[in-house]
């Protein structure tokens, strides 16, 4: 039985409209209250039992010591690996060794769990080529439990020749962008920060966590990505000037980090989003859409707009120019619909320009203005 309650107010959001979500359980035997918002969908514990293992204080800067901060990543590692001594020795390996993020040790490391749900033996190939030749999966499924299984066997330094399966990834989803601003009118003013900024630079989710305030240049428009992920190279991109007032304006909850949270937690927020507006817009299109559609739709717009691969190569950071050539074939160039919008003095120039549209021509001492349908 959930109670709504007042006195507390959500620290996304700032609504008071939050239910009890149930305990969460500490080591020393504790327990503090989890609330969630019926706003935002954001999930959050009591102000007034947070101890030094929230992850709220220490995002507010608090100094812990080496050894908590050690024993905080433990507890996380053996809960994923639920006690087994291989693949706890894995996922270290992976993450100190190999400087993997934690959510691919958790991907991974929850990959390999289920496998052995399934009876495989992971110290024994043969026993994960039966499982493989012999359970219904779809290339898919069957791509990810061989790509987690080369990985474990590569360093764990177990002999085995990987099998090979042809995998086509599926062909990404590109919203319109009325159903993208949608989206962001419809968020928390943090979030619709968020958002905006994935829209107009392209970057990952986990990488917008890491944006720094000073990454953020005022007077350049610009944004800088530079805790790249995958591999990727740092970049600058140019951005809009409603991007840049949309995080200037945002409240500094942390000195350092603008927005100061997890990948997972951006990921549940914006998943309740989606569907709300998916119910409310009887649109289940917006179900179709994740946080690295907003990648996609970015490449795909700075390919339409400039024509030049070597420059969205840049903007997405990507090293091999091959990966960016994914992209040319979602982009129609002789095919474009545009809306069209005219300016006669410069504030008006402005506002279109701070809107995303383009500069096209000047008739009659009127300049006309274009954005893709």
């Amino acid at each position: 039985m959930v109670e709504a309650v007042s006195s507390l107010k959500c620290p996304e959001c700032g609504s008071s409209r939050l239910f009890k979500a149930g305990l969460r359980y500490l080591s020393n035997g504790e327990t503090v209250q989890r609330w969630l918002c019926r706003s935002c969908g954001y999930r959050f514990s009591e102000n007034s039992r947070k101890n030094i293992n929230s992850h709220s204080v220490i995002g507010k800067g608090s100094q812990i010591c080496a050894q908590v901060a050690k024993n905080l990543e433990t507890q996380t590692i053996e809960k994923v690996c639920a006690g087994d001594g291989n693949l706890l020795n894995y996922a270290w390996l992976l993450k100190k060794k190999r400087g993997s993020a934690d959510n691919t040790v958790n991907l991974r490391v929850s990959t390999l769990r289920l496998l052995q749900k399934k009876g495989v033996d992971l110290n024994n190939p043969e026993s994960f080529e039966t499982f493989i030749a012999t359970e219904d999966l779809t290339k898919a499924r069957k791509w990810q439990f061989v790509s987690c299984y080369r990985s474990y066997t590569k360093i764990m330094k177990i002999p085995w020749e990987p099998i090979n399966v042809k995998y086509e990834p599926k062909e990404p989803f590109l919203p319109t962008h009325e159903e993208m601003n949608q989206l962001i009118g419809a968020a928390s003013k943090r979030l619709a920060a968020f958002l905006q900024t994935a829209l107009t630079t392209g970057a990952r989710v986990g990488e917008l966590c890491k944006l720094k305030w000073i990454d953020i240049d005022a007077e350049k428009n610009t944004v800088s990505i530079n805790d790249a992920e995958k591999g990727s190279k740092n970049r600058t991109i140019k951005v809009p000037q409603k991007t840049i007032a949309m995080l200037t304006s945002l409240k500094k909850k942390h000195p350092i980090y603008v927005f100061n949270t997890k990948p997972c937690n951006v990921r549940v927020i914006f998943q309740n989003l989606r569907k709300r507006l998916a119910h409310t817009q009887s649109n289940p299109r917006f179900l179709q859409i994740h946080l690295h559609t907003f990648r996609h739709f970015y490449a795909t717009e700075a390919l339409r707009n400039t024509k030049n691969l070597s420059y969205v190569k840049y903007a997405l950071g990507h090293k091999s120019i091959t990966n960016t050539e994914r992209y040319t074939h979602l982009v129609e160039f002789g095919n474009d619909k545009y809306y069209s919008a005219v300016a006669t003095t410069v504030e008006e120039g402005r506002k279109l320009a701070e809107d995303g549209w383009t500069y096209f021509q000047e008739f009659e001492g009127v300049k006309v203005f274009r954005k893709p349908r």
